[in-house]
C-alpha cells in the first residue's frame, strides 16, 4: 500500500460536515488505535473559503477593515478581528473520507505549533482518563479522595484541552488571512510552484 497521505499534503474532505472542503494533513497514522480502529489523519482546513484571490478583492477587503479600524462604533474591534481570521476546522478523518491532491503546503501557517499544545493536552487527558477508570475498577475507601481529584483534574484538562483548539483555530485563521493578503506572485519557478499549492487551498473547488 503507498503511504500518499502524508502530513503537507492538501486533502478534499469527502464526508461528513466540511464535505467539498479542502484541508492539510497534520498527522496520519496507517495502524489501528485504541479509539480508531482504522488508518486516519488530523487535518486542519477553511471551514469557509474568502472569496477568489484576485487584485480587487483582495483590495476590497483591506478597505473594508480600514473603514472598521476608523470607526468608533463598539463592536467594531471584534468585527475587524473576525476579517483578519479565516474560519478554521480541526479533526481526525478516517482516510477514506478524504481524497487526496498532487498539491503539498510548504507555507508554515502556525499549524505544527498550535496543533502539538492540542497534542500534549489530549495525551494527559488519555492519561488521567485511564487512571480514574482503575480507581473506579478498585472500589476501597482510600480511593474515594484520590478519585475525586482525579476527576476534578480531568475536567479542568478538558475545559483547558477546549480552550487550546480555539486558540489553535484562531492563530492558523490568522496566519492564513495574513498569507492570503501577500498575494501570490513569485519572483522565481520555485516560489511561484509553492504559492501555487498555497493558493490552491484557497480556490473554491469547481464541480
Amino acid at each position: 500500500m503507498v503511504k500518499f497521505y502524508k502530513p503537507g499534503k492538501i486533502v478534499v474532505i469527502l464526508n461528513g460536515r466540511y464535505a467539498g472542503r479542502k484541508g492539510v494533513i497534520v498527522k496520519s497514522n496507517y495502524e489501528s488505535v485504541k479509539d480508531r480502529k482504522y488508518p486516519h489523519c488530523m487535518v486542519v482546513g477553511l471551514s469557509k473559503g474568502p472569496k477568489k484571490p484576485t487584485k480587487k478583492n483582495i483590495a476590497k477587503m483591506k478597505a473594508q477593515i480600514e473603514q472598521l479600524e476608523s470607526s468608533e462604533k463598539e463592536n467594531a474591534a471584534d468585527r475587524v478581528k473576525r476579517l483578519k481570521s479565516f474560519g478554521i476546522f480541526i479533526k481526525t478523518y478516517n482516510m477514506s473520507h478524504l481524497l487526496a491532491t498532487r498539491y503539498t503546503l510548504k507555507d508554515d501557517l502556525s499549524i505544527a505549533k498550535s496543533v502539538a499544545k492540542i497534542d500534549e493536552l489530549d495525551k494527559k487527558i488519555k492519561e488521567d482518563k485511564a487512571a480514574v477508570e482503575n480507581k473506579e475498577k478498585n472500589k476501597k475507601e482510600e480511593n474515594a479522595k484520590d478519585l475525586e481529584a482525579l476527576r476534578a483534574k480531568l475536567g479542568q484538562e478538558k475545559d483547558d484541552f477546549k480552550q487550546e483548539v480555539r486558540n489553535a483555530k484562531i492563530t492558523i485563521g490568522t496566519e492564513m488571512y495574513k498569507r492570503f493578503m501577500k498575494g501570490f506572485q513569485g519572483k522565481n519557478e520555485e516560489d511561484r510552484e509553492n504559492q501555487s499549492n498555497t493558493q490552491f487551498l484557497f480556490k473554491k473547488l469547481q464541480f
